[in-house]
């Protein structure tokens, strides 16, 4: 997320508990895409504090606990739930995958991605604590638009497919998917950071996790290769990486026509 404008903390109307934190540290509002309002706090390294309805942040507080205690995301410094809900986040340091330093070495981008990946899905969910995103992603095809452009973006890795028809394909062969992993469910590379030499700092935008079908988080890692450097050529570095051993390419298919979900 990019700092943009500083504001006021005087204009915020702030719980008591989140202002004396701030204390005199400058506030900027931050890009995001959760919904909530979102403002980088210059404290302590850096920090972030989402605002949103009373109740809504619960659920992304737990994903960020669970997220640190497996040592790939910050911590949580305060989750209050009161008028409002306020989750006030450590940041993570280092450059994002649509950096230019990570864009300008593509193949080493590509196969770190696939690692970090890996290592994510090698997390035991017998103690997850999130619920299965399967069936929320199902519920939604019946209704849903394909975009045909991210379909072709990922066409060379899932095979050719047609948006008008992708729908009743999900739904034939919805079978086939698993619900035994835990995703990101929004793998995407401005939503990872690495730090010195292509290790891993963390994950960001955590709001989609939960227990799917590692394929879902491929695919996704697929699109966003395609979108941010231009080209499919890198998709098949980060399948190599990944390893081929844990690809299912029917798995893989049924997953890219859902990243392609409106």
């Amino acid at each position: 997320m990019s700092k943009k404008e500083r504001i006021k903390i005087s204009t915020l109307s702030l719980s008591n508990e989140i202002t004396e934190w701030i204390a005199d540290a400058a506030v900027y509002e931050s890009s995001g895409h959760s919904g909530a309002q979102t403002l980088y706090v210059d404290r302590n390294g850096g920090a972030y504090l989402k605002i949103a309805g009373c109740g809504t942040l619960r659920r992304s507080a737990i994903i960020q606990d669970f997220f640190h205690q497996h040592k790939m995301s910050s911590p949580v410094i305060r989750y209050l739930s009161d008028d409002r809900d306020y989750l006030l986040t450590a940041s993570v340091v280092g450059n994002d995958g649509t950096s230019d330093m990570c864009l300008a070495e593509p193949k080493k981008l590509s196969e770190a991605f696939a690692n970090a990946l890996r290592f994510l899905h090698e997390i035991d969910v017998t103690d997850c604590p999130l619920e299965d995103k399967l069936p929320e992603l199902l519920d939604m095809v019946e209704t849903a638009v394909f975009r045909q452009g991210h379909l072709d973006g990922i066409s060379d890795y899932i095979g050719v497919a047609d948006a008008k028809k992708s729908a009743a394909e999900v739904m034939a062969k919805r079978g086939l998917l698993k619900s035994d992993t835990f995703i990101h469910g929004d793998y995407c590379l401005p939503n990872i950071i690495f730090y010195d030499d292509w290790n891993l700092a963390g994950f960001i935008d955590l709001g989609d996790s939960g227990i799917g079908d590692c394929h879902y988080d491929l695919a996704m890692g697929l699109w966003t290769l395609y979108k941010n450097l231009k080209t499919q050529k890198y998709g098949q570095h980060f399948l190599d990486a990944y390893g081929w051993r844990r690809i299912d390419k029917d798995r893989l298919r049924i997953c890219g026509l859902l990243i392609a979900i409106e």
